[in-house]
C-alpha cells in the first residue's frame, strides 16, 4: 500500500526527474536512521542489477536534488532528495495535512502524475474538499467535522517516515516471533 507521501509529495520531483514506477516500492519523508535528511523526499526503490536499472540509478544520482542513497536492507536502495524549492510551500502544507491548500498549480500536477481525469477520483476530492468525502468522513467517525476542516487526515508519521521495522532482515526466512 502507498503512502500519502507517494500520491502528494512524488509528484513534486516529477518536473526535475523522471521517476521510473516500474521498481518504485514507496516514497517517504524521512528515515528514523537519518534525521539529519528531515525534510527530504525519499524514494524506495527494489535493486535490480540489470543495466536499465543500473543506468537509471546513475541517472538519479545526477539529479541536483539527488543527495544520498543507501541501501536499507538486502533487497532495497533509499534514494534522498531534496524538496524542489519551488515545491518548499506544498511540501510544508502537506506536512500539517493541509492538503486543500495546494495552489492550483500543484493540484493539476498531482492529477497528471497520478493521471486522474476523474473529479470523483478520491485524491481529487480531498484536494477540493468534496463535501460527498466530507459527509462519508463524518459518517464513518460517527461526528461532525469543524468548518472548512480537511477530508483527509494529517499524514502518519509511523507510516511516511521509512523505519526498521519495514526493511527485509531475512527474505528466505521468516522473522522469529519473540517468546510470549
Amino acid at each position: 500500500m502507498y503512502t500519502k507521501s507517494y500520491t502528494y509529495v512524488l509528484p513534486m520531483l516529477s518536473p526535475y526527474i523522471n521517476i521510473n514506477r516500474d521498481k518504485l516500492i514507496n516514497t517517504f519523508i524521512g528515515d528514523e536512521e537519518f534525521p539529519e535528511y528531515d525534510s527530504h523526499i525519499f524514494l524506495l526503490y527494489k535493486f535490480s542489477g540489470s543495466k536499465k536499472f543500473l543506468k537509471y540509478e546513475s541517472y538519479l544520482e545526477e539529479s541536483d536534488l539527488f543527495e544520498k542513497s543507501y541501501d536499507p536492507d538486502k533487497e532495497h536502495v533509499m534514494y534522498v532528495f531534496k524538496v524542489p524549492s519551488f515545491y518548499k510551500n506544498e511540501y510544508s502544507l502537506y506536512c500539517r495535512g493541509k492538503y486543500s491548500e495546494f495552489s492550483y498549480d500543484f493540484k493539476v500536477a498531482i492529477f497528471e502524475f497520478h493521471s486522474i481525469f476523474d473529479h470523483d477520483h478520491k485524491v481529487a476530492k480531498v484536494l477540493f474538499k468534496h463535501p460527498d468525502l466530507r459527509e462519508e468522513l463524518e459518517d464513518r467517525i460517527d461526528a461532525v467535522l469543524p468548518e472548512g476542516a480537511e477530508v483527509s487526515s494529517l499524514p502518519d508519521l509511523n507510516v511516511e517516515i521509512y523505519q526498521k521495522h519495514m526493511k527485509v532482515i531475512n527474505p528466505l526466512k521468516p522473522q522469529e516471533k519473540p517468546f510470549e
